[in-house]
């Protein structure tokens, strides 16, 4: 059974981009192993690396988008199917907290859920391992705070 786990990791790991064979390595390394991998197998050899964010007792879905352009994506689900009677309201709530945020950045995607990014810059060369997990540190920091005051806005009547 451990060698079928060895050897799927193996050839997921052969399938990886080098940016995220090296995020694959420091999760290793440092024994983090709450990400499931998924090999993308489109033009940019993405690799997305999905785990959940806990927050205020919620699980909040979360994914690591790695592939072979300059950006890696963070992107965390805060809340689905928002009312369109509503959203006009909540674009104005969200656009205040972008405002104030230069790292994190809100917007409600075509299918009516409240998505989170954090879009870091690295080519292979400089590609960072830590900054990546520093920044979910920094993700759940904000949520904390944040997270209680959307879903307020969201929940209002």
């Amino acid at each position: 059974m451990v060698e079928a786990v060895q050897e799927e990791i193996k050839k997921t790991s052969d399938e990886m981009n080098e940016k995220a064979e090296n995020f694959q390595k420091f999760l290793e390394k440092n024994e983090i192993h709450v990400f499931n991998v998924e090999v993308m197998n489109d033009e940019l050899k993405s690799v997305v690396f999905r785990s959940r964010i806990e927050v205020n007792s919620q699980m909040l879905p979360m994914g690591i988008i790695i592939d072979e352009s300059i950006f890696t994506l963070i992107r965390t689900q805060i809340f689905t199917g928002i009312d369109e009677k509503k959203q006009g309201e909540i674009v104005e709530f969200i656009n205040e907290i972008n405002r104030d945020f230069k790292i994190f950045k809100y917007y409600i995607g075509t299918d009516y859920n409240l998505y989170l990014d954090v879009c870091l810059p690295f080519v292979e060369e400089t590609f960072d391992s830590n900054m990546v997990h520093l920044m979910l540190d920094m993700i759940v920091k904000h949520l904390k705070d944040a997270y209680p005051k959307i879903m307020q806005k969201i929940w209002a009547e």
